[in-house]
């Protein structure tokens, strides 16, 4: 990610932080985690992760663009499980 594609991103959409482009790059590479593999993958707070996930699923941190849809886990309804919107999937690509 360079300093300029950085600037036009926050300039576009300016509540995106580095914490949430970070999270997105990380979904990215592990769609269809948990917040505790995602977590783990970054090396960060749990909690940390789930607060992030849970402004963008909101919108709040996207400017009411949806860059993540989260679903349950099928098999252990105590999991959410993460994956980019193809709105998602562009902001990315564009890093």
């Amino acid at each position: 990610m360079n300093t300029k594609k950085l600037t036009q991103l926050s300039t576009q959409h300016p509540r995106l932080t580095v914490r949430t482009l970070a999270t997105l790059m990380a979904i990215n590479d592990n769609e269809g985690c948990s917040i505790s593999e995602l977590s783990q993958f970054m090396k960060v707070n749990e909690k940390n992760v789930a607060t992030t996930i849970r402004r963008l699923e909101e919108g709040r941190d996207s400017g009411d663009v949806k860059l993540i849809k989260v679903k349950q886990d099928k098999d252990d309804k105590r999991f959410k499980l993460i994956w980019l919107t193809a709105k998602g999937k562009a902001l990315v690509k564009k890093l």
